[in-house]
């Protein structure tokens, strides 16, 4: 009995004296690390955080001093693994769940990010973390609950354009196109520098449908330096057809097709707006390159047909668009719909 008390005492001195001496190395690599880290020297200084870290695993002071210069440092990954470890020493710990919060947010781990701002906000309910919740839930496709921590959030938070952005784009996700138009302005107002805002908020425009109001916004989002591509002249191009500009829609069209010669969707529209303008031979010519590209658009025909009758070739025009319900019966039914409206 005797003997094993004496090595059990022998091993609780050892271990006692091993953990001291771990504890001393600890702090000493510690120290040397925050002096690298004073002197700027990045990677020299986290690899000695790290190594304080070996020596004693349950050294706070070294965990949060890694962790707090892996968000200055920009290094994420090594500050959550600090926080982390930091946590599960201290499970209740409420400076952790601030920080991971924040952290598992900036490396787009949302889920992570809302459990830590749940515990946050359990200790202490008089200071919410209305945005990183939000923004979270919009990621996480939780738009009405985005919606709602973000409203918070903008009573205290006037000026960020990301937060207005992110309401107007749950509503746009939800399909409430109106309602999203007031934050997609602000979101605008607030950075006047990000022309996607601009951009969005025309598109908002045109399915509303709004098409004034959209061509203005596709304008404005222009002058903000938003590229004049294919699709923007696309989508310019249907706001002037809806509401019957069909001269400045056949322009932006061609425009359109000058970066996309061989889409026939534009190619098709191009010849629609011809016809509605009354520029029947027009209207031909380009019906005609989309059956060059795609002899069985049995549409395009009819239309071809219909171009010839507007331009007094009755006959001719009709037997084209016979030719065409022979290629698609249900052609008929557009058939009957003209002739009962006198087209």
């Amino acid at each position: 009995m005797k003997t094993w008390l004496t090595l059990t005492t022998i091993f609780l001195t050892c271990s006692i004296s091993l953990f001291a001496q771990n504890r001393d190395s600890s702090n000493a690599v510690l120290q040397r690390a925050i002096t690298a880290k004073n002197e700027r020297r990045i990677q020299l200084a986290l690899n000695l955080f790290e190594q304080a870290i070996k020596y004693d695993t349950s050294n706070v002071e070294a965990l949060k001093a890694m962790g707090q210069y892996g968000i200055e440092s920009r290094n994420y990954r090594q500050a959550v693994d600090a926080y982390t470890r930091w946590n599960r020493l201290e499970p209740n710990n409420e400076e952790t769940f601030q920080q991971l919060a924040t952290l598992y947010f900036n490396l787009g781990r949302h889920q992570d990010a809302l459990s830590f701002t749940e515990k946050w906000e359990k200790l202490h309910k008089d200071k919410p973390m209305h945005y990183i919740a939000g923004m979270c839930n919009y990621y996480l496709e939780n738009y009405p609950q985005a919606i709602n921590r973000l409203m918070y959030a903008m009573e205290t938070d006037t000026s960020n354009a990301v937060l207005y952005y992110t309401i107007g784009r749950s509503y746009l996700e939800m399909e409430r196109y109106k309602q999203a138009i007031p934050y997609y302005q602000k979101a605008a107002n607030a950075d006047q520098k990000n022309a996607r805002y601009v951009f969005e908020m025309a598109m908002v425009y045109y399915s509303i449908p709004d098409d004034k109001n959209a061509i203005a916004t596709f304008q404005l989002a222009a002058e903000r330096g938003w590229q004049k591509n294919a699709d923007y002249y696309e989508s310019l191009a249907y706001c002037y057809m809806n509401i019957g500009d069909f001269a400045k829609a056949a322009e932006n069209l061609q425009l359109s097709l000058e970066k996309r010669p061989h889409s026939l969707t534009v190619r098709y529209a191009l010849a629609e707006s011809f016809y509605k303008g009354g520029k029947y031979k027009d209207a031909i010519d380009n019906w005609d390159m989309v059956l060059q590209n795609d002899n069985k658009n049995a549409r395009a025909l009819y239309m071809i047909g219909m171009s010839y009758q507007k331009m007094g070739q009755k006959d001719k025009g009709m037997m084209l668009c016979d030719k065409a319900i022979e290629l698609d019966p249900s052609l008929n039914s557009l058939k009957q719909k003209k002739m009962d409206m006198g087209m």
